[in-house]
């Protein structure tokens, strides 16, 4: 919010101006609502309002949930830029569930705060500074969100949403989704019934269906929910990357269709998400072992298809920095980086895929995966998906027995895979230990950075791919060169490399890679 201030959010308001949906929020002291700054309700007097940097901030104050514009689940709420990386890391494992009770109820703020090496006061001066704010409201504010989509979508007894939102009894979801929204539960799932019509009740299949094992899967949680994202978003570059790179039977592509196995905190899961190109948000299926993995489950999502970025900023930033890339954003706005469930299994790519090809990558990783690979519980199963990849760690510890090359890069997979940097920490503390890793170089590192930990500022050292289409388009002449160019795109510089990547697929086939007689 530092960088508006409240005539210019009055003025975005009164322009309904969606550009600013989760920037900020409007706060009508009259009514005791927020809203977005979209909202088609009539403008109020600016006497009335006053604004707010976070929902969690609007709901601290005493506000509810506008009902006609929705304002607790807008695009990326909670995106931003690369500021403020501490709160953006805190917010991100907030909203996986850091902080909903476990059968310990041990689950705490300090706890949050030590696992992102800092001091619990640090953590709130920086969530505060961010989002106005501070920790608990945030998870309060993410088991609400979590309850209410659920309400909606499924007919599952609320002890289960209470379970799968994170509560630690139905009491408390009742007060705390009745509070910010301003209904009570059973109000807004009889509200959500009539929208559907008794045509398409929850859990039979529709865009909004959800059930506990009602369609044969044996027990096993399925909920058809949806995904907020802020437009433009490139659903065809992600679905494409991650086309290139899936193994049988734990990912599938399908079109514009995107399937994906993963290990979630209690169990696994897999995920499905419709990427095709709309107006509103993407539908999500999530296939569940347990319950408690929900909110797990659409934090991994939201990572791996980065569903938090601004586009808008990010690509007028590249074009104001790097003004020959502009014909590449105008051409594929929206570009997102396509992330990994783990930083532990980026790395994994990066080491396998060093100087081999993205084909020859996944041909090794498919036969480890054929070698020590877990298969999924029949009730998850769909025609596509029935294992889970080889974990990182196995694959660390048995790399003599599937990788197929040099001696000292099976060595550096069993070292960095069995004993990994904390992922939790600041991305340039992760790329100084992994660079101590022998065998683990800049290349390595920034990858994994770029995809194992949503890195917004990395461009891999010497990627001769990039160097390839930096040649084509008349960017750079060699590797120098190609880090000044990119230099000028930070802070958004993966993004940048995103762009370049994608546009090497669009060249002919005798300048997607570097000839001998130029290197």
């Amino acid at each position: 919010m530092a960088e508006m201030n409240d005539d210019e959010r009055y003025a975005a308001i009164r322009a309904r101006d969606a550009r600013f949906d989760g920037m900020f929020f409007t706060c009508v002291r009259s009514t005791a609502i927020f809203c977005r700054p979209s909202c088609p309700s009539r403008t109020p007097g600016r006497d009335r309002v006053e604004f707010a940097p976070s929902a969690a901030a609007a709901v601290e104050r005493g506000y509810r949930a506008c009902k006609r514009c929705g304002p607790l689940a807008p695009p990326g709420e909670d995106g931003g830029g690369p500021a403020d990386q501490l709160a953006l890391r805190a917010l991100a494992l907030i909203h996986g569930g850091a902080l909903d009770p476990g059968p310990d109820r041990s689950a705490s703020v300090s706890g949050l705060a030590a696992a992102l090496h800092v001091s619990e006061r640090t953590l709130h001066r920086s969530l505060v500074a961010r989002t106005g704010t501070g920790a608990v409201a945030h998870a309060r504010m993410a088991r609400a969100r979590r309850a209410h989509e659920l309400l909606r979508s499924t007919s599952w007894p609320i002890a289960d949403i209470a379970t799968a939102a994170g509560f630690g009894s139905e009491r408390q979801l009742h007060e705390t989704v009745s509070r910010i929204y301003g209904r009570a539960p059973s109000t807004i799932r009889e509200h959500a019934a009539l929208r559907r019509g008794a045509a398409d009740p929850p859990g039979t299949g529709g865009q909004a269906g959800g059930e506990l094992g009602g369609d044969g899967t044996d027990g096993a949680a399925l909920v058809r929910s949806e995904l907020a994202v802020r437009r433009p978003f490139d659903g065809e570059g992600l679905a494409d990357w991650f086309a290139a790179r899936a193994l049988p039977g734990v990912e599938h592509v399908d079109g514009l269709l995107w399937q994906r196995a993963v290990r979630l905190p209690h169990g696994p899961a897999v995920l499905e998400v419709d990427l095709a190109p709309r107006a509103g948000p993407l539908p999500l299926t999530v296939r569940l072992a347990d319950l408690r993995d929900y909110a797990a489950a659409v934090a991994t999502t939201r990572r791996m298809l980065d569903l938090d970025a601004d586009p808008r900023g990010i690509d007028a930033g590249l074009r104001r920095a790097m003004p020959a890339l502009a014909p590449l954003v105008e051409a594929r706005p929206g570009v997102r980086i396509p992330g990994t469930p783990t930083l532990a299994e980026a790395l994994l790519w990066a080491i396998v895929g060093q100087q081999i090809s993205t084909t020859r990558a996944r041909a090794l990783l498919e036969g480890a995966t054929d070698l020590a690979g877990t298969a999924l519980p029949t009730a998850l199963r769909t025609e596509h998906i029935h294992r889970l990849a080889i974990s990182p760690a196995e694959a660390g510890a048995r790399a003599e027995e599937w990788f197929r090359g040099p001696g000292a890069r099976r060595r550096t997979l069993t070292t960095a895979l069995t004993d990994p940097p904390d992922p939790s920490l600041p991305a340039a503390e992760l790329r100084t230990q992994l660079l101590a890793i022998r065998g683990i170089g800049p290349w390595t590192a920034d990858y994994a950075l770029l995809r194992g930990a949503r890195a917004v500022d990395v461009a891999p050292a010497r990627d001769v791919a990039l160097l390839a289409v930096a040649r084509a388009l008349d960017l750079a002449v060699d590797f120098a060169a190609l880090d000044d160019v990119l230099g000028a795109a930070s802070p958004w510089r993966s993004y940048a490399v995103m762009q370049l990547w994608h546009h090497r697929g669009s060249l002919p086939a005798d300048q997607r890679t570097l000839r001998k007689d130029r290197s």
